[in-house]
This record gives C-alpha cells, structure tokens and sequence, in this order.
C-alpha cells in the first residue's frame, strides 16, 4: 500500500519538474518515471528474495498454504529473519525496494530530465515544494 502512494507521489514530484522546467513531452517522463519506479522496486525485491532463500533453510512443503488460512507462517528451522537482527533485517528488506526505486527515478530525474550534476541538493531538489503544493490544493478560496 505504501508503495502505491509512493507511486503516486513520484509521478506528481516528477510532473511538477517536468511541467516547471518546461521539458516537454511531460506525460511521457511522468509515465516513465512511474514505470521505472515499478520496475525498480520489483527487482530489488526479487534480490530481497534471492538473499533470502540463500541463507534461509528449509522451511518444508507446510509453510506454503492458501490465501485464506491465517494460521502462523513461522519458520521454525532458523534463518536470517530470526532475532533482534532477524527483525532489523526484514525491516530493511521492506524499506530497500521503495528506497531504491525512488534513487532510480531521482537518478533519471536529475541526469537525463533535469540534466544537472549528481548531488544531494539535485536529487531531492522538489519534493518540499511538492508537499507545499499538495498542502496549498486543500484550501478553499473565499
């Protein structure tokens, strides 16, 4: 769900630039921009994945059940996601995909779109004034 309002706000963060900076072909570096962001975060997750079946065991043909069971999914032979760091971990392993999707489109935003040098300041350059502007659209003019 997150991620999904994540998507949102990148392709207003992306519009915004675009239509600001008078690029052009806006609902074109907005879609992508959205498409890149998905792409992004489907990779680093199928990683997530990989990293995970690498150094988990076996958790056995009862771990996977249907949809509508909601009984415990431990996994009691151990892993990576066990513990105090096992909890950090999967922490991480939720923020990465969304981190670096966002990277990715700041990335293209900066370099190719904005066509700027790479630095802090230029990749997060935007985004307050695209949360001023989505807080100004709530008010009413009387």
């Amino acid at each position: 769900m997150f991620g999904g309002v994540l998507t949102v706000l990148i392709a207003i963060w992306v519009f915004g630039t675009a239509t600001q900076q008078k690029t052009g072909k806006v609902v074109y570096w907005t879609a992508g921009a959205v498409v890149l962001f998905i792409v992004a975060q489907y990779l680093f997750v199928q990683l997530n994945i990989m990293i995970i079946d690498g150094y988990g065991s076996d958790v056995g043909g009862d771990y996977d059940r249907d949809l509508t069971d909601i009984g415990a999914r431990n996994t009691s032979g151990g892993g990576i996601q066990e513990g105090f760091f096992g909890t950090i971990l999967g922490i991480l392993f939720e923020i990465l995909p969304l981190f670096m999707g966002w990277l990715s489109v700041a990335f293209v935003r900066t370099k190719y779109m904005l066509k700027q040098d790479l630095n802090l300041a230029n990749l997060v350059s935007g985004i307050k004034d695209m949360f001023i502007g989505i807080k100004n659209s709530f008010k009413t003019s009387e």
